[in-house]
């Protein structure tokens, strides 16, 4: 097994050659398809209403997770923490409103929150496994990243010359780079398990929706990406509930504080 000086670096050469590849490949519009969901039902007149009262669930774990906040049991996790939690919060209105009325327009409001919570989450890992010391730097710089990936984008489609380049690389790097930083470096105080049953969820929630219409087709009640936000939210729960609270972690608080 590698050291952890070589599993850093590790990292740092996925990292490199993803950023590298992102220049020789074009620019990537987003796909007007993305926006023909399989249940588009009107209901006490709201189109395409369970794709929007779907997203109540992600509303439900960030009020959760902001509950939880004040007894947090490790100071060092609390930003990441708090940024994770009002992201997910802020999630659940974008992504109603996006949904309510599908566009380009509408989808930024989407995707601004899913980046701050995304990147929230990226910084609370590696601050946990992989550095020591400046962490709310690393917190302020990936989220202002993904921010201003999601902003290039629609900045890019008002022109009519999207781009999503930047914005894939928030979302699929770290996707690539957390389950290593997991499999690779120790646990300190995030439970290692949780997380991996996060990422389970989520590859889930990526295939609900991309079977969005085949399974509203089967099941001719409940579409794919309906479910995908109910998922997807389970998934968050679980990223919160890996981050110790007083209540159930003391002893692994004091372990932690003892190394």
């Amino acid at each position: 097994m590698f050291d952890t000086l070589n599993k850093s670096w590790l990292l740092v050469a996925i990292s490199i050659l993803a950023i590298a590849g992102m220049f020789f490949v074009g620019p990537i519009a987003q796909d007007n398809q993305y926006h023909l969901f399989a249940d588009s039902h009107q209901i006490v007149g709201i189109s395409n209403f369970w794709n929007v009262f779907s997203n109540f669930s992600f509303v439900l774990v960030g009020l959760f997770g902001l509950w939880r906040y004040p007894r947090l049991a490790v100071a060092d996790s609390k930003a990441g923490y708090l940024f994770l939690c009002v992201g997910v919060l802020l999630v659940g209105f974008g992504s109603a409103y996006y949904h309510a009325a599908p566009s380009n327009a509408s989808l930024l409001w989407d995707r601004l929150p899913m980046t701050v919570a995304f990147m929230a989450l990226f910084a609370l890992l590696l601050s946990e496994r992989v550095i020591s010391s400046c962490r709310n730097l690393v917190l302020w710089v990936l989220v202002i990243f993904g921010v201003l990936a999601a902003l290039y984008w629609s900045w890019t489609e008002s022109l009519g010359q999207g781009d999503l380049r930047p914005y894939m690389l928030v979302q699929f790097l770290p996707i690539i780079l957390m389950p290593l930083i997991l499999w690779l470096f120790k646990e300190r105080y995030l439970s290692t398990s949780l997380l991996f049953y996060a990422f389970i969820l989520y590859f889930l929630a990526k295939a609900c929706e991309y079977f969005d219409h085949e399974i509203y087709e089967m099941t001719q009640l409940v579409s794919g990406h309906t479910l995908k936000h109910l998922v997807a939210s389970l998934a968050v729960l679980c990223i919160i509930c890996a981050v110790p609270a007083k209540s159930a972690n003391k002893s692994k608080k004091q372990s932690y504080e003892d190394a």
